[in-house]
């Protein structure tokens, strides 16, 4: 558990750590099973268990190879049905865990699949309509690392520590007098999202991790429900704080090109950072999320928000316990400076510090945007109806955007004016971002690349960011892998990754044939 239970109110009561657990790596090709359980009744905290047949592994951090296989059977022990969805790879539709085929209180359900996507940060988390936000925020969600030849190369040309590569889960909690709250939107808060006031980091607040001066490199998961970050590095001296510049080594789908030194640079649900900072002996940083305008320009009145299939379940928390507790706690506001995590580096002697490569991997830039697009796509707000896509409803059965496999698309997205940011995650393809246009003024500041674009349009990406006004132009490979788990019609789904726009379904289907 990541709390301990009160005696007296039977609310957890969470206190700040002092480190960051050792990470528990299991590999992915020797997971047998994968239980989806409630650890906590009262204060609905869900868990993913690997079973490796001999030991049970609370929380893991996956590990594959490009080319290893799954073969796992999951089980869900959860009073509410739940898929587990693998966030980023290119998997066939059966294997993705989309939320077309929820797995049932008790029930389970087989994957096998190969890992195809180049080496970086993936994960799993819950994507069961009406119940993704709540089960996410519970705690399913894990880390999966994929390595090749060119994520070992980085790793040996700078030398290092085993103990200095960190994968990390940011997600943020709402915490009023030491007591976790439980999840318990009110009509704004499925509007806006929920948002917490501490940064748990792979379940600790205010967590601390020790490490060897020298490289130090971080792979960061935005896993908060709907939080934006802006991620900035302060080094502390006798009491001082300045910014820590820091290398983008890549993002979402693996290392860039070459890196990009930075002060600071956004990410919302669902990216994912690769960085690295050099530090030196004794060296204390922090990690901080600096204020930025959220840019929420919703008017009008609150949509009414509500699943079909919720209402049959019960909620994961015993909120008519814990609630009491967290009356009249507030949330921090999204855009708030929030802490996120120390760093320490140990008094030790540091070797030479080798110089970052000036080459991170063989990817090849962007394609160079045309001026056609193939595809207009259109995010939108209705007072009524809530947030859209293409003004229209989702329904689990349509057939979206029909898309020949093996195609490339350029799609242009839009977001409304009057709306706010919308993390957009298309399942099964990476994608790379040609061109932004109409960005607002303290984002267009960071946006060094051409085209308008920010550094981290420069990698393959699963997600990306619209903000109000905003427009993108995304180059969409749909090739799929030529065997026999992907020769039938196979749906995936593009969709707002704030947590409660999506349990509202603001999302389509992509139906490949």
């Amino acid at each position: 558990m990541l709390g301990a239970a009160l005696a007296t109110g039977g609310c957890a009561l969470w206190s700040p750590a002092k480190s960051i657990a050792p990470e528990r790596r299991v590999p992915l090709s020797g997971l047998r099973r994968l239980n989806v359980v409630r650890s906590d009744p009262i204060n609905g905290r869900c868990e993913y268990v690997a079973d490796l047949g001999f030991r049970m592994v609370r929380e893991p951090v996956l590990f594959a190879r490009c080319g290893d296989v799954a073969d796992l059977l999951i089980e869900n022990f959860l009073p509410q049905p739940t898929t587990v969805h693998f966030h980023g790879l290119t998997l066939p539709e059966s294997a993705d865990g989309a939320g077309f085929d929820p797995i049932p209180p008790g029930g389970r359900k087989r994957l096998r699949f190969e890992v195809r996507n180049r080496a970086g940060l993936y994960w799993l988390h819950s994507h069961a309509h009406g119940f993704t936000a709540e089960q996410v925020h519970a705690g399913l969600a894990a880390l999966l690392i994929v390595g090749d030849e060119e994520d070992d190369a980085l790793d040996n040309a700078l030398a290092i520590d085993p103990g200095n590569r960190l994968a990390l889960v940011l997600a943020d909690a709402r915490i009023s007098n030491g007591v976790l709250s439980p999840y318990a939107p009110r009509d704004a808060e499925y509007l806006h999202g929920w948002y917490g006031n501490h940064m748990r980091v792979n379940g600790q607040l205010d967590a601390v991790h020790g490490v060897s001066p020298g490289w130090v490199r971080l792979q960061l998961l935005n896993a908060c429900n709907a939080r934006g970050l802006l991620l900035g590095l302060e080094q502390i001296v006798e009491g001082k704080r300045s910014a820590l510049p820091f290398y983008l080594l890549g993002t979402d789908g693996g290392l860039l090109r070459s890196p990009r030194l930075l002060e600071r640079v956004f990410f919302h649900g669902a990216e994912r950072l690769d960085i690295a900072i050099a530090l030196a002996p004794g060296a204390q940083m922090q990690a901080v999320s600096l204020p930025f305008d959220p840019r929420h320009q919703i008017r009008g009145g609150t949509p009414v928000h509500a699943h079909p299939g919720r209402g049959s379940f019960p909620a994961l928390a015993a909120a008519d316990i814990c609630s009491t507790a967290g009356l009249g706690e507030s949330a921090l506001a999204d855009g708030a400076r929030m802490p996120l995590f120390f760093l320490h580096a140990r008094s030790t002697v540091v070797r030479d510090l080798p110089p970052m490569p000036s080459r991170l991997s063989g990817l090849e830039d962007a394609a160079v945007f045309s001026g056609t697009s193939a595809r207009h796509v259109r995010l939108d707000f209705d007072e009524q109806r809530g947030f859209l896509i293409d003004n229209l409803p989702y329904r689990l059965g349509e057939a979206g955007y029909g898309v020949s496999r093996g195609t490339r698309e350029i799609w242009e997205v839009r977001n409304s004016p009057i709306s706010m940011p919308h993390a957009m995650h298309l399942h099964g393809f990476g994608f790379r971002v040609l061109r932004r246009q109409g960005t607002f003024g303290p984002a267009r500041a960071l946006a060094t690349e051409s085209n308008g674009r920010l550094p981290t349009d420069l990698g393959v990406k699963d997600t990306v960011l619209l903000w109000p006004n905003e427009t993108l132009w995304l180059d969409v490979d749909f090739s799929l892998p030529a065997n026999e788990a992907f020769r039938e019609t196979q749906r995936y789904m593009f969709h707002c990754h704030n947590l409660e726009h999506e349990d509202a379904m603001m999302m389509r289907n992509v139906t490949l044939r």
